[in-house]
């Protein structure tokens, strides 16, 4: 985690950088997390540091995709459903990337998350 922050920091704005925590901590924390940890302020602020950043990267960035679902993913366990919604809106019909990619079945983890998202959309 010292690596990813200390590139993080010094990372220009749109490099991506800014993801290397969240991938760290969804590494290393993710199953074992109580879900109220991901509401903790210092997660809170690593996934707008990650929002900032690829708001910040060229449209192109090889990256950007990547980043988008891991942030959706985030967002939509932090119960931050419409944010979660537009970067799934972002990257629909791609499921080759973290965390889907971590399961059997990319395609069911990646709309079981994308409809969570949906339905705390519509409660909001």
């Amino acid at each position: 985690m010292a690596f990813a922050r200390e590139a993080e920091a010094t990372a220009p704005p749109g490099s991506l950088l800014s993801t290397l925590p969240l991938i760290v901590w969804y590494e290393h924390r993710d199953t074992r997390a109580d879900p109220d940890e991901l509401l903790e302020p210092y997660l809170l602020d690593m996934v707008d540091a990650a929002l900032a950043d690829v708001a910040a990267a060229p449209p192109d960035h090889p990256d950007a995709a990547s980043v988008r679902h891991l942030l959706a993913y985030f967002l939509t366990r932090q119960r931050r459903h419409d944010e979660a919604l537009q970067q799934f809106r972002l990257v629909d019909g791609y499921v080759n990337a973290a965390p889907w990619r971590y399961y059997d079945d990319p395609a069911a983890v990646y709309c079981l998350w994308r409809n969570r998202a949906v339905k705390g959309a519509r409660r909001g």
